[in-house]
């Protein structure tokens, strides 16, 4: 077993909850993007794998990295990587909250899903997650809608899906588009310039 490195084992069963996909199953949103070319999928703020494992499955021959800054995450990650049988699924210790360590122009999507609001300076990443992705290829921002929802857990940090779209142009992004694909979240795409 994996060292969680004191997380709360309450948080992680939440993160690995099947419930979730009722409100935002990460496939959904190749209804309206798909990966750019041949490049790596990166999954940002990966946890413990709810875009990375499914994008994985996916995607067999595609490589899929899960980044996040957590190092005990990370391992959880590997351990059910390893257990799936998923040898395309790699992650990747972020050094700092806006330091993904993929090389520059060669990832075909990024996907944040349910991080946004958990970024103190969303702007550094973003532009980190522009230096990382190929010309023309999308960033998707799915995270909680900022109005309130029936049956959701009100209270904590929101965005509303017009500042994530200011941040998104804030980081150089283009053809910035929202999307009403789930009912409790927002999702926002905007796409690296050529």
């Amino acid at each position: 077993m994996a060292d969680l490195l004191k997380m709360d084992p309450a948080r992680i069963a939440r993160l690995r909850d099947p419930a979730r996909l009722a409100l935002a199953d990460p496939e959904r949103v190749l209804t309206v993007t798909a990966p750019l070319g041949d490049g790596p999928i990166v999954d940002v703020g990966a946890g413990v794998g709810y875009v990375a494992l499914p994008f994985a499955r996916r995607f067999p021959t595609r490589r899929v990295i899960a980044a996040d800054v957590l190092p005990g995450m990370l391992a959880l990650l590997d351990e059910a990587a390893a257990s799936a049988g998923l040898a395309n699924l790699e992650t990747a210790l972020m050094p700092g909250p806006a330091t993904v360590p993929v090389p520059a122009a060669t990832a075909s999507l990024a996907i944040m899903l349910q991080v946004h609001h958990e970024l103190d300076d969303p702007i550094a990443l973003l532009q980190e997650c522009r230096r990382i992705l190929a010309p023309g290829a999308p960033i998707v921002i799915v995270d909680w809608r900022a109005e309130n929802q029936p049956g959701i857990p009100q209270g904590g940090r929101r965005v509303p899906q017009t500042t994530i779209a200011e941040h998104l142009a804030a980081a150089g992004f283009a053809a910035i588009a929202n999307h009403d694909l789930y009912p409790a979240h927002s999702t926002t795409i905007g796409t690296a310039p050529a």
